[in-house]
């Protein structure tokens, strides 16, 4: 009997010493955590700005009240309200694509430093959690049914993703990795390409009809999962890793794939963004679609000529039966009601990012905030917003990030051609050119460019500019705000014309010519104020932010 009572003790004892170790070695790995984190001092410019101000319009009778988590300047997390007024926020996290709010106020992100961690209300580190070395975790995040952690990672030596779902104690305890359903499931992937699946986002199946119907592909808990370059979203049933439902019908370079929840106007939908990149079936025109999965079929569509996000991107269905979308690449988030009527925009001067919506009472911190009465907001634009890469004359497949006259440039590939633009009233068409000087070294060259703009729906061509740069001018590089002769042109053809002279092959003196990406601008989209604006970055915010390229398999 002692011998027993003796062991029992012996067993608690060590027990309790064990659980002591990991609390001392948990505590130790998340100051750690927290010490080797990437901090730069963005969250210093936020009591300089006026939030308020990026509220481009808001109906309080029907939009869909609550408070929305967004990324200021795509990294530092705060909660607006419907006036856009800030109600909280944590300053020193920093976020790379994605954050999610819990239902105890916890938040749950992708840090910069390549760590998926949980902060508290008050912006304490709870937990973290990290991949294999030299893996990424990328685009989402989410919490599963039983309060597991569900992320997206990225193989660091060959760029192939994979799904894993963790649990608190940081035990992988689910994966499912892409490589090994490429050629029984998509044999349409693109084997040239070193990211071919790039999954964008993946969440679980709620309860829903079909499943209740018995359809077992539907099964609550199964993943649904968006592969952007895959041009498909998918079902995995979780039990098996099958790939058991797929959508692809048309799908141009989609994002945020997910089932509207029960409750909801359309409850078990699949919503896309589909993003419209490669033009296939018009000419940059972003869609949200709204697919009956059981039967493929598209149900409801929500497109417009202002709206296009040729990447990146996102929708929420709100409680009211309206749709939120982010826009981020065209630069707002944006409420509309069942017919499409835009009942809330924001329009920040920064693309802004997955923001998410959550009601008044969704967690005990944000039901003891004060109430804010309701505000009208009438449109500050008096025109629809449109969306800013309609107003650019290239996307990002069509130019190269590179240094030129000492500021980094988005340089076209080739530097001439026609685009069509939205050019808004009262507007003017900034444009740089020259001649890139760390290429031209001591050679010889001579350069004319012509600008010319042609109303699309006919009409005289007007001429913006015609310059020509030479390798002996002071002004290798030239930079102009040209006036738009015909006030409220709308939509028009940019046609660049570019003609070199001298001794070099043409194909030499292709890569010293340079024209910077042009863009139409109205001056009453937001701006920062000018003291944030022409903020150099340190060093370390450069690197993450070419990090955060280059996991997005935006720069290889």
């Amino acid at each position: 009997m002692k011998r027993g009572v003796l062991a029992l003790s012996l067993v608690a004892v060590v027990t309790v010493v064990l659980a002591v170790l990991v609390g001392q070695r948990r505590a130790a790995d998340l100051a750690a955590v927290e010490r080797a984190a990437s901090v730069d001092d963005l969250h210093l410019e936020i009591p300089a700005l006026e939030p308020e101000t990026w509220v481009e319009r808001c109906d309080p009778n029907r939009a869909s009240r609550g408070y929305t988590l967004v990324l200021y300047r795509r990294r530092v997390p705060m909660l607006i309200d419907m006036a856009g007024r800030i109600v909280h926020l944590w300053p020193k996290v920093r976020v790379m694509g994605r954050a999610r709010l819990g239902r105890d106020g916890r938040l749950l992100v992708i840090g910069t430093d390549d760590v998926i961690k949980e902060y508290d209300w008050d912006g304490r580190l709870r937990w973290v959690h990290r991949l294999p070395e030299g893996d990424s975790p990328h685009h989402d995040v989410s919490w599963t049914a039983n309060g597991d952690v569900l992320v997206v990672g990225q193989h660091g030596g060959d760029h192939r993703d994979y799904l894993q779902i963790v649990d608190r104690r940081g035990r992988v305890v689910w994966e499912w990795r892409a490589a090994d359903h490429l050629d029984g499931d998509f044999p349409y992937w693109d084997r040239r390409s070193h990211d071919p699946t790039h999954i964008n986002s993946a969440r679980e199946l709620p309860p829903n009809r079909f499943f209740a119907a018995g359809d077992a592909r539907f099964r609550p808990g199964n993943l649904l999962v968006s592969a952007r370059n895959l041009d498909t979203v998918f079902i995995i049933d979780r039990a098996s890793g099958d790939v058991v439902w797929r959508y692809r019908h048309g799908l141009d370079r989609q994002h945020e794939a997910l089932m509207v929840p029960e409750g909801r106007l359309g409850a078990g939908l699949i919503l896309v963004f589909d993003n419209g990149l490669r033009n296939r079936y018009a000419y940059r025109r972003s869609t949200v679609l709204a697919v009956q999965p059981a039967t493929g079929e598209v149900v409801w569509r929500y497109a417009d000529p202002t709206f296009f996000s040729s990447v990146a991107g996102s929708e929420q269905p709100l409680p009211n039966g309206n749709l939120m979308i982010s826009s981020s690449q065209g630069g707002r988030v944006f409420e509309i009601t069942p017919k499409g009527e835009v009942v809330w925009q924001w329009t920040p001067p920064f693309p802004p990012m997955r923001p998410e919506r959550y009601p008044p009472a969704y967690c005990p911190q944000l039901a003891a905030l004060p109430q804010p009465k309701p505000v009208l907001v009438r449109s500050r634009l008096g025109r629809p917003f449109v969306d800013r890469e309609l107003h650019q004359f290239a996307l990002p497949e069509e130019f190269d990030v590179r240094f030129v006259a000492g500021t980094k440039r988005m340089i076209l590939d080739p530097p001439e051609g026609c685009r069509r633009l939205v050019v808004p009233p009262r507007a003017t068409i900034f444009v740089g050119y020259g001649l890139d000087r760390a290429r031209l070294g001591r050679d010889s060259l001579s350069a004319s460019f012509r600008f010319e703009l042609r109303p699309a729906g006919g009409g005289p061509a007007e001429v913006l500019l015609e310059d020509t740069v030479a390798s002996g001018d002071p002004e290798l590089w030239r930079e102009r705000w040209l006036g738009v002769p015909t006030p409220g042109l709308g939509q028009a053809d940019l046609c660049i014309d570019v003609r070199t002279q001298g001794a070099m092959p043409e194909r030499r003196a292709r890569r010293i010519v340079a024209v910077d990406n042009p863009r139409a601008d109205d001056g009453q989209s937001p701006q920062l104020p000018a003291q944030l604006e022409g903020r150099a970055l340190s060093p370390q915010e450069q690197a993450v932010r070419e990090k955060q390229l280059r996991v997005l398999g935006y720069v290889n």
